[in-house]
This record gives C-alpha cells, structure tokens and sequence, in this order.
C-alpha cells in the first residue's frame, strides 16, 4: 500500500519508507514494527483500544506485546514526522485508546501492494481456504492405505529418543551465563555504549570517529530516547576490514536493549 500524507508526503507500507519529492535529500526508513504500528492505525480509521493495537501488531505475529513497547513505539513514529512538519500522528485518548490523527489528509495512491506483516496471515488464510473446498472424493484413495500411520509412529519415537538425548547432553554440559559489561563512552550528541574498556584517549577517540562513520553511513540521528551499542573489531583501527556491530536502541526501564534496530557489517572498511 502506497499513502500520499497532507498532499506532500509519501508513505510505502511495503517497505516502510517516508519520501518527499527531493530526490530522496530526505527520506526516511522506519522499522518493522514501527511501520506495522502506522499502517495498522491508517488501516482502521477511528479510535483503538490499546489492546486491539497490541494485537495486530505483535500478538498476532508472534510477539510479545505490552504498554511499554507500544509508548516507545508510538514516540519514534512522532519523531519520525515531526521531522517532516508533522505533529502529534498518533493521537492518545482517555481510558487507553489511540488513533491517526483525524486532522491528516491521508490519499491512497496505490492499493495493490500488502504489508509485508500481513503476508503470512494472507497467505495461512488462503491456504486454509483452499483446504476446506476440496471435494471429499479426493481423499477416497487414503482410506484404505493405513502404512503411513505406521511410518509416522516409528518417525515419533525416534524424534522423542533424539529429544530425549539432546536434553540430558544439555543438562551435562550445561555453562554458568557470563554477563556482558557495557562501558559508557563520552560523545557529543548520542548515548553511547561500548563491548570494550577505552583502556586510553587514544582508542577512545577512534572508537567515537568509527562510530560517527557507521551512524552516518546508515543516516541514523541521536534521540533523547535513545541509545547505542557499538562494536568493531581491531582491524578497524587501521583502516583494514572489521566487522561491525550497531544497535540502534530505544530507552526502556525493564531492559535497556530490548527494542533495537541491529545493523552488522561483516568487512567495513
């Protein structure tokens, strides 16, 4: 589905970008969820409960849905459109409800193309569709065949046996869980957070330069609710090839990281 917002901004829920007509001087590029939550509100016109949200949104397709992750949400989509002129998208009313701001002219410009979060249950549904139109005669020819039944039953005994094994070779060979120590590094603009001690001035310099490279490389801006992890490894330093890691994270008080845009590159230079 393709959206024209206010008769100036373009909205692809395909791929969740936001285009002016500027050559792309401007676009913008929203995450997964963060798309599924625009498209299912512009959708479903009016106002939401919060839980019907939660539902398609992530209950639906598998994930874990709460409040705290939709208010996250819900804040770097208004980010995102504050950037281009535009206050307050999502609009929050009493007794947890939400909606598309009413006062947006929203034209659908293209209604051929389904979300991409959508395709499964698009898919599932036509699947179980097609199932249920089947003549009954079609299946006469299984009746009498009862040797798959007993294949199966051998399959399952030696999958449970296979199970059965995996799990105590687990249980022996079972490690304590190491936390991972996150170092603060001073910057300019973003909180940022390291996998490595800035042991001197000197690879913490590097560090701060190398990720300025990686965040402009992915046009990602600094929030105030927001942080990074970054990691790169020793070859970076001297201009060879590394590979690199970014998370790109929104602040949450449960877990720090545990809603991120993650990017790797497995020789930057």
């Amino acid at each position: 589905m393709k959206y024209k917002i206010n008769a100036f901004l373009n909205y692809d829920a395909t791929d969740g970008s936001l285009k002016l007509d500027d050559t792309g001087k401007s676009d913008t590029k929203l995450s997964i969820t963060a798309n599924a939550l625009l498209y299912v509100l512009i959708q479903n016109p009016g106002i939401m409960s919060r839980d019907d949200v939660m539902k398609k949104v992530w209950d639906d397709n598998g994930l874990v849905s709460s409040n705290s992750n939709l208010n996250q949400y819900i804040c770097l989509l208004r980010k995102a459109f504050r950037s281009y002129g535009i206050e307050n998208i999502i609009v929050t009313i009493p007794k947890a409800r939400l909606e598309i701001n009413p006062e947006l002219k929203i034209e659908v410009v293209d209604d051929n193309m389904l979300h991409p979060i959508f395709q499964q249950q698009a898919v599932s549904k036509s699947s179980h569709e097609n199932e249920q139109s089947v003549p009954e005669y079609t299946d006469i020819s299984l009746v009498a065949d009862d040797s798959g039944d007993k294949y199966w039953g051998y399959a399952s005994v030696v999958i449970f046996m296979l199970a059965f094994a995996v799990f105590w070779v687990s249980i022996f060979s079972e490690r304590p869980l190491q936390m991972m120590t996150l170092t603060p590094v001073e910057h300019s603009q973003c909180e940022l957070l390291s996998t490595e001690a800035m042991i001197n001035a000197a690879v913490k310099d590097s560090y701060g330069k190398s990720f300025d490279a990686v965040k402009g490389k992915l046009a990602l801006d600094c929030g105030k609710e927001e942080r990074f992890l970054f990691y790169y490894g020793d070859k970076l330093q001297t201009n060879g090839l590394g590979r690199t890691f970014l998370a790109h994270c929104a602040e949450n008080e449960d877990n720090p990281f545990s809603y991120c845009d993650n990017y790797f590159y497995y020789s930057w230079k």
